[in-house]
């Protein structure tokens, strides 16, 4: 080998060690919390937990919601929403008429300090009645929002 093809060698090394350390380097966290969408829809399907051996009665508020939001500023925006009503009976599920309802108002509000940076809570009143918050976080480039219910135990996910 001629000193000419060793020192080559040793600069395509160094280089190649040289960009496997700058790709250890942890990502800004402003790349991975994207900004809140302010205008949009998005798709979102949020479940309620039901724990192993437990009946869920058509009574409650309903079992899973297919929805749309349809987000019209950074404090407001509508929710077009089906939910899913479910009895769990050790002799299988039975399913209830579905709830149905279109532009029901929803306020979005920052969490603030009680959660993490950028997210967000939405509220808005059930058909069936009562308040409903959820908290929200956008990943993904603000193409996804992460959903947690936060007086109803569920969780989901809105797809722009």
């Amino acid at each position: 080998m001629n000193l000419k093809s060793s020192l080559k060698q040793k600069c395509i090394r160094s280089i190649v060690a040289g960009a496997l350390i700058v790709g250890l380097f942890p990502v800004s966290a402003s790349a991975a919390l994207p900004t809140f969408p302010t205008t949009g829809s998005c798709a979102m399907l949020a479940t309620m937990p039901l724990p192993v051996g437990e009946t869920f009665p058509m009574t409650g508020r309903g079992y899973n919601m297919l929805a749309v939001v349809n987000i019209t500023s950074a404090t407001t925006g509508t929710l077009d929403l089906n939910i899913t009503k479910v009895n769990y009976a050790t002799t299988g599920p039975t399913v209830n008429t579905p709830v149905q309802a279109n532009a029901i108002p929803v306020t979005i509000a920052s969490m603030g300090a009680s959660g993490p940076t950028g997210a967000k809570t939405f509220t808005f009143t059930h058909p069936l009645g009562g308040s409903v918050t959820l908290n929200a976080i956008a990943v993904n480039g603000g193409s996804t929002i992460l959903l947690q219910g936060q007086t109803d135990p569920f969780s989901g996910v809105c797809q722009f």
